[in-house]
C-alpha cells in the first residue's frame, strides 16, 4: 500500500490555509490568526516531511507503484521546494515576534510555497490519472 499518497492531503491542506490566515492576521490583527497559522505551518511541515519521505521511498523503488519517474521527479522537486519556504516560513514564525513585518514575511513565503504546491499537486495528479488511464 503506498503510503504517499494517504499523507499528501494532510500538507496540501495545511498549507493552503496559510495566505488567507495571514491575510486575517494582517487585516483582523494577530490573535487568533497568527496562532492558527503558526500551527498549520507546523502540521503541515511535519507531514509534509512524512509524505516526502514516503513518496522518495516510492520513487526510489517504482516497482511499488509502477510510476512515471520523469513526472514524479518534477513532481518531487516542486514539493520538496515548497516544503522548504513553508519550513522557513514555519521557523520565520517561531523566532520573530508578533508583527506586521512577519506577518508580511510570512505571507510572502506562503504565496510563493503555494504557487510551488499546486504546480506539484498539478504533477502529482498527473501521475495518478495517467496511471489510471493505463490500467
Amino acid at each position: 500500500l503506498p503510503l504517499h499518497p494517504l499523507l499528501v492531503h494532510f500538507p496540501v491542506t495545511f498549507w493552503l490555509l496559510l495566505p488567507g490566515l495571514d491575510l486575517l492576521a494582517l487585516m483582523a490583527g494577530p490573535a487568533p490568526w497568527w496562532t492558527l497559522g503558526m500551527a498549520a505551518s507546523s502540521l503541515g511541515t511535519a507531514f509534509g516531511a512524512a509524505a516526502i519521505a514516503a513518496g522518495l521511498i516510492e520513487y526510489v523503488q517504482p516497482s511499488l507503484a509502477g510510476i512515471d519517474l520523469k513526472l514524479a521527479a518534477r513532481h518531487g522537486i516542486r514539493t520538496t521546494l515548497a516544503w522548504c519556504l513553508f519550513a522557513a516560513r514555519t521557523a520565520l514564525s517561531a523566532i520573530l515576534p508578533v508583527s506586521t513585518f512577519a506577518a508580511t514575511a510570512a505571507l510572502a513565503l506562503d504565496l510563493a510555497g503555494c504557487i510551488l504546491l499546486i504546480q506539484g499537486v498539478y504533477f502529482g495528479t498527473k501521475q495518478v490519472y495517467q496511471r489510471l488511464e493505463e490500467e
